[in-house]
């Protein structure tokens, strides 16, 4: 009964936070520590919190550095909080969510106003992880699951419908397919592996569709001692062009061509172990290369901070 009281309010909680989409000034999502890419043991529990600043300061035109003629900078300040739940020692579930505490753009001169804001919810994802392998030291799960808007999508400024940039939600449900292999080396204190996340769009209420996204991430994990983690991630993420209806029928597709990207990161992180449950995370994400369909917002950086916590069942007898 306990449990279940804490799964409830956990679950509660996070329906007021997400880790959240930007078009432009996303840097990708960074993941705080590697424990969170596996499963969980039968009843165990894990929440995770997550502090990330985005910095977008240079616009690009395919893979060259181009004049900004509209927007300058972009940022964000986000919270996110992961709930993970071992339902058994194979299948684990994971709920997701977070708050955007501001996202902002600044114009280039002479456009008014230079700045505008947005805030609050973004999407709720659901995801039930299952381990198909485990043999080895080597570790492969798969997840299938479904991310839900919980924010606004078409908030206004000055009674206009704001950017999509700014808005904190993207309106719509997104179907997401991740798949987690990993080997360990645990006399060398090493660990590989590589992370594959897809996300299938659909359209939002305004019948206009995000790009999908593609990402796949190689991490190599060095445990230093037992209270240092060195982590290195380098990660491909591949987002195609939006799409809305087209002015003839709602049946005429029309991509939007200034939209879509490739990009590859390098994302150095440590990882600091207060005991056997608990550790924080602090990361940087780096682009290496940056190519965008005509002129766009490109990524500069990105910093994140995660706390991460475990509580395992008590077994009959222990205190």
């Amino acid at each position: 009964m306990k449990w279940r009281i804490i799964f409830i309010l956990c679950f509660s909680f996070l329906l007021f936070h997400y880790n959240g989409f930007s078009q432009c000034c996303s840097p990708g999502n960074p993941v705080g520590g590697t424990g969170n890419l596996g499963v969980l043991a039968k009843d165990e529990m894990k929440i995770m919190a997550t502090y990330r600043h985005s910095y977008s300061g240079k616009y690009m035109d395919g893979s060259k550095v181009y004049e900004p003629y509209f927007v300058e900078t972009g940022y964000f300040n986000h919270t996110g909080f992961l709930f993970a739940y071992g339902v058994s020692n194979r299948v684990t579930l994971e709920i997701e969510s977070g708050y955007f505490i501001s996202k902002g753009q600044s114009y280039v001169e002479g456009i008014i106003p230079a700045k505008k804001k947005g805030y609050g919810l973004t999407n709720i994802s659901f995801t039930p992880k299952v381990m198909l392998l485990n043999k080895n030291d080597w570790e492969i799960t798969m997840g299938l699951g479904l991310k839900y808007p919980i924010g606004a999508y078409n908030k206004a400024f000055n009674g206009a419908i704001a950017e999509l940039d700014i808005q904190p939600s993207t309106g719509a449900v997104d179907y997401i397919h991740t798949l987690f292999i990993s080997k360990e080396y645990l006399a060398k204190h090493l660990r590989f592996f590589l992370y594959n996340r897809v996300e299938i769009k659909t359209a939002n209420p305004l019948q206009y569709k995000y790009g999908n996204l593609y990402s796949t991430s190689f991490y190599m994990s060095y445990s230093a001692s037992f209270r240092w983690d060195l982590i290195t991630q380098v990660r491909s993420e591949i987002r195609s062009k939006d799409e809305r209806p087209g002015q003839v029928s709602p049946y005429d597709i029309q991509k939007i061509p200034i939209s879509g990207s490739k990009k590859v990161f390098i994302a150095p992180q440590i990882n600091y172990n207060i005991n056997e449950s608990m550790n924080i995370s602090i990361l940087v994400d780096l682009p290496i290369y940056q190519y965008y369909n005509k002129q766009q917002l490109a990524s500069s950086y990105s910093m994140l901070l995660s706390i991460t916590k475990k509580f395992k069942k008590k077994e009959n007898g222990e205190k």
